[in-house]
């Protein structure tokens, strides 16, 4: 199996953003999973675990037996932009490289003697001149009564 990038599908793209995300979430999330762990398995009442979004700020928190154990806190423009901009590049970088299908059509036959020409026009009977005219006939409209 070959993994240039030149090759790669759509769904190969996708899943290259997919293994991203959840290399994202496992390098930034990781870290907090003990502390989130040990908060929840505490005596009711000894722990709580707080998320919010404030003045453009992600936050979280961690409190165990009333001390703060945990604080995190980023923008939510970096934020975005980790989640937004390297899957954006990859795509990009897809784009550019990736082998076009066009690019490798050949002639039936296998060289340019086999391919057809341009063709010629519609016959001139089938034409349609700006002087011709199509006979209507013209009957009352009927609508239906309801």
């Amino acid at each position: 199996m070959e993994l240039s990038m030149r090759r790669w599908r759509p769904g190969q793209l996708l899943a290259s953003w997919a293994a991203y995300w959840a290399g994202l979430a496992g390098v930034t999330l990781g870290p907090l999973m003990p502390a989130v762990w040990r908060a929840t398995h505490l005596p009711d009442g000894h722990g709580s675990i707080s998320a919010g979004f404030n003045n453009g700020m992600l936050n979280f928190t961690v409190i165990e037996d009333g001390v703060e154990t945990l604080a995190r806190s980023v923008s939510f423009g970096s934020a975005m932009m980790w989640m937004i901009l390297p899957p954006l590049a990859l795509w990009l970088v897809w784009l550019v490289v990736r082998q076009r299908p066009d690019a490798d059509r050949r002639a039936i036959g296998g060289d340019d003697r086999d391919r057809l020409g341009a063709g010629t026009g519609p016959a001139s009977e089938w034409r349609v001149g700006r002087d011709d005219r199509v006979s209507v006939e013209r009957e009352p409209v009927r609508t239906p009564n309801p």
